[in-house]
């Protein structure tokens, strides 16, 4: 049985080729493939219960975990390409300068998982001898940590995005760039002049108060410099003091911190946003604009003007299904517990709910006895985050989809009535877009338990239709 090139073929560096990396097949674990009764639409699952069993042949699993390094090789690039487009803006680097941290897997050695060993990774030789890597595998580490969660919910591939992102030699060279992952207290103490003119008065009252106290007590500090700490009760009455002083309503110091929080995630989102670079850029030769160099030229055909416009349509279309989904969700939740004789008290406070769990970083354990409810359970009855979620990407996609189509139909690409299997791979396509676009991150969010931070867009789109919709 044949199976996609993706089990056999890996994404590994090139300097010969132009985009800085090569798509190589690896014979090995296309030959072992081949052998095997696996079914093609659990072909991951599979591979990874060979991979990680204790009861197989080393030598099996190990090709089952090469036939995973090709599968997980496509996302680590994906992600660093996304990581690029985003932060390389008027700097001098681009997504090849990202894959020699991660994308270092050749696919020459066969590799198992010990726990024993420092690495966490063994090499298999052709004596069937183990001995310990001297070299850490990037991606046999996301086979590694993808195990260890055993209550994963992600994709293996949605998975590899992630762990991409969250690598420390990426977030490092990011860093040396002025991108540090830095909290909301060093945010907003290093605001600047441009940032300050992009917020509402009361947020830059807000600014204002917090650097004046915030900023005093840490020149304040006699010993060495240590990292921000998130204000203290007596700093945030001070706060507040100052604020309503200029004619602005007083706010507890619980409230005051969740507005901080807020406001330290608007800037965050400036930083981003002010890094955003074009597809294009404009050259001086020919007098026009011309696609990025340093974007992969199998990513972006530089003759296909359709192609351009169907990401840019694509990316236009979801941000509009995105925000009327989001509104027409929350509306419809409250409108529902409006009618049930059982929650009808709390539809009024459900928007406040949420802005404790995502504004506040509550825990519903938290949030219950302040909106009058009997329990954890209750409240996660009522509030039901993840369900919330599960509702926007479904009404997300089914706009998008329809979207599509009528694209489609216009340019004579479908009929009015699509083929089945045109609509299944559609959906597909569509479903893994925005998935990665919006609610994987989100969805890893709400699962993270304690101490849990909502960056995600999904989360910020919602927090500020939050902030603007409750009172505080």
């Amino acid at each position: 049985m044949s199976y996609p090139k993706q089990y056999w073929h890996l994404y590994r560096i090139s300097l010969q080729h132009r985009q800085g990396y090569h798509w190589a097949p690896l014979p090995t674990a296309q030959t072992w493939l081949e052998t095997t009764t696996f079914s093609a639409n659990t072909l991951p699952e599979q591979l990874l219960q060979v991979f990680q069993g204790n009861q197989g042949e080393s030598y099996y699993q190990a090709l089952a975990g090469l036939c995973l390094r090709c599968y997980v090789s496509q996302p680590i690039l994906q992600s660093c390409q996304r990581l690029a487009s985003l932060f390389s803006a008027q700097q001098n680097f681009s997504y090849q300068d990202l894959l020699p941290l991660v994308l270092h897997d050749d696919g020459q050695r066969l590799i198992l998982i010990d726990e024993a060993t420092d690495s966490n990774q063994v090499q298999l030789n052709e004596a069937a001898q183990l001995s310990p890597c001297q070299f850490q595998i990037f991606a046999v580490e996301i086979l590694r940590s993808y195990g260890a969660q055993r209550e994963n919910k992600l994709s293996l591939k949605n998975w590899a995005f992630l762990k991409t992102k969250q690598h420390p030699e990426i977030r490092a060279f990011l860093a040396e760039f002025g991108f540090q992952h830095l909290t909301d207290w060093a945010l907003l103490n290093r605001a600047r002049k441009s940032q300050f003119e992009q917020l509402a008065p009361a947020d830059q009252c807000l600014l204002k108060a917090f650097h004046g106290v915030y900023r005093r007590d840490r020149r304040q500090q006699t010993k060495q410099r240590t990292k921000c700490q998130t204000p203290t009760e007596a700093q945030l009455l001070e706060m507040d003091a100052y604020c309503v002083d200029q004619g602005y309503p007083s706010r507890a110091p619980k409230l005051l911190l969740g507005d901080l929080h807020r406001l330290a995630e608007q800037l965050r989102q400036y930083d981003i946003w002010r890094s955003r670079e074009s597809l294009e850029t404009y050259d001086a030769d020919s007098g026009d604009y011309a696609p990025r160099r340093d974007l992969p030229h199998e990513s972006l055909d530089e003759g296909n003007l359709e192609q351009r416009e169907l990401i840019q349509f694509l990316h236009d279309q979801l941000a509009i299904a995105f925000d009327e989904s989001l509104q027409d969700n929350l509306k419809q939740k409250q409108q529902k517990l409006a009618k049930s004789k059982r929650y009808k008290p709390f539809a009024d406070r459900y928007l406040q709910g949420l802005f404790l769990y995502y504004i506040e970083a509550q825990s519903l354990a938290e949030i219950a006895p302040q909106l009058g409810m009997s329990s954890w359970d209750q409240a996660r009855r009522i509030l039901n985050p993840g369900d919330l979620l599960n509702q926007v990407r479904r009404q997300t996609t089914e706009k998008l989809l329809a979207k599509l189509l009528d694209l489609a139909r216009q340019k004579g690409l479908t009929g009015p009535e699509p083929d089945p299997n045109y609509l299944s791979s559609l959906c597909q396509q569509l479903e893994q877009f925005v998935d990665q676009e919006l609610f994987t991150e989100a969805a890893a969010e709400i699962r993270s338990g304690k101490n849990r931070r909502f960056d995600s867009a999904y989360a910020q789109k919602l927090k500020h239709y939050l902030t603007n919709a409750t009172p505080n």
